[in-house]
């Protein structure tokens, strides 16, 4: 039983429900052990299934994900630093000169970070009888395990949405929203699949040059998250050569990138333009490194074991504390929408 349960391993969890249970007026039925291992394992099979609604992708292709840090915390805290110090040029000296005081200095100057925590929870109930039914009939295992895939789905789904479009509270924001962020309304000039061949020719040549602006050259992208029509239509081929705009894009982008460029997509970018035109598209340009974005999962997913409630009732809970994509370095994403 290796796969873990949220934060508990598959034999904490089933530790949990034989503790609730035995107690109760079920802790005595017989085949209770058969309903224990059971549910233990269709609970750790729920957990592991992912049911975000990507065309395959995972919340980690977008962003770099930190689980387990900050559990319970009203906010994450971090510092961040900034060099306040000499200049290189400061350090070369006289080798046969002396005294400290000619030396220069380094120094940082502290600042912090605060980002805000999530908490969630969610549960569902069963009659007693369910348990006492599923002891001697196999069926009644199915409600369990409807009851927590729909609870998984509602969760990843939720997650998923919040991760691209924040919570609208004013303080967690997705990748599409982030604050402060400088919008490029040049750049796209039309849709990526609506581009003619000259436009998309300029376009490779001018998006590098666009982003390294943005960040003083500091930088360059590894991540393009486009609509998700974008994406399909870029199939296209492309000029005489014969070759898809997709293959063209990515061999352009990751000679001078790298290896790791990605083209991501959602369906969550069109519409999330600055004037709000839910036929227009928002392009981000950004880096994955966790030193300008990271999005932490502080306690992931984490349902309970079915515990008895009242005389008739048995009820499962679950948690989660999350937090949205948190954007370290402004200068390190670009939006670019089309007009």
């Amino acid at each position: 039983m290796a796969d873990k349960i949220g934060l508990l391993t598959q034999e904490q969890y089933a530790n949990q429900m034989r503790m609730r249970v035995q107690n109760s007026g079920i802790g005595s039925t017989p085949g209770i052990e058969q309903v224990i291992t059971t549910t233990t394992q269709i609970v750790a099979g729920v957990v592991n299934t992912l049911y975000y609604e990507l065309m395959g992708q995972k919340l980690s292709d977008f962003v770099k994900i930190e689980v387990g840090r900050g559990a319970n915390s009203l906010q994450l805290f971090q510092y961040a630093s900034a060099y306040v110090g000499s200049p290189f040029k400061a350090g070369i000296i006289n080798p046969t000169a002396s005294g400290i005081n000619a030396d220069a200095n380094s120094n940082i100057q502290i600042g912090s970070l605060t980002i805000p925590v999530n908490y969630w929870r969610m549960k569902y109930t069963l009659g007693q009888e369910a348990i006492a039914i599923a002891s001697r009939n196999a069926e009644t295992f199915s409600l369990i395990e409807e009851n927590e895939k729909s609870r998984k789905k509602v969760y990843d789904l939720g997650l998923q949405e919040a991760t691209f479009k924040g919570l609208g509270d004013g303080k967690s924001y997705g990748l599409l929203n982030q604050p402060n962020v400088t919008v490029n309304t040049t750049l796209m000039t039309a849709e990526l699949n609506a581009m003619t061949d000259a436009q998309f020719q300029t376009f490779l040549a001018t998006a590098p040059a666009a982003y390294a602006a943005n960040c003083n050259g500091t930088m360059m992208f590894n991540r393009m998250l486009v609509p998700q029509s974008a994406f399909l239509a870029l199939q296209q081929p492309y000029g005489s050569f014969g070759e898809t705009r997709k293959t063209i894009l990515e061999r352009a982008f990751q000679g001078i990138v790298g290896t790791d460029f990605k083209i991501v997509h959602t369906t969550y970018n069109m519409g999330a333009t600055a004037g709000g035109n839910a036929s227009k598209g928002r392009y981000v340009f950004y880096n994955t490194n966790e030193d300008n974005l990271v999005m932490e999962l502080p306690k992931p997913y984490t349902p309970h074991p079915l515990f008895p409630q009242g005389a008739l009732d048995v009820i499962s809970d679950a948690e989660a504390q999350f937090c949205t994509p948190y954007l370290k370095r402004v200068d390190s994403m670009l939006y670019a929408d089309v007009q």
